[in-house]
């Protein structure tokens, strides 16, 4: 039996957001092996995981988190280097995925806010 889904429910589901910042903790490890400071990258995956974590645990904090971390993923995405048309299509895709968890991140908040609000 098929289970009818909204189209709008993509963007409030947790496991998404999960394998999104999954994603982009794996491309923050590969690219720590690249990077002139490798210890940032190293933190920034571990703090997706810790995003990861605490998003299959429940609540709103670890959305948040990863909320907050694709935010600045966004906003240093200009002044990443990009010298050869390898490095224009890596550093644009992570950019396009990390605005993908952007936004579902916010849809699994405002999700999680509606349910909690009591019915009146």
């Amino acid at each position: 039996m098929a289970i009818a889904r909204d189209s709008a429910s993509i963007f409030r589901d947790r496991r998404l957001l999960i394998l999104i910042a999954l994603f982009l903790a794996a491309g923050e490890i590969v690219d720590a092996f690249f990077i002139s400071f490798p210890a940032g990258a190293a933190v920034f995956a571990a703090l997706l995981i810790v995003g990861v974590l605490w998003t299959r645990r429940g609540g709103i904090g670890g959305p948040i988190l990863i909320a907050v971390l694709c935010v600045f993923e966004i906003a240093n995405a200009p002044s990443w280097p990009r010298d050869t048309v390898g490095d224009w299509v890596s550093m644009t895709g992570f950019a396009i995925v990390a605005l993908a968890g952007l936004l579902v991140a916010i849809g699994v908040i405002l999700a999680t806010r509606k349910a909690r609000r009591p019915a009146l």
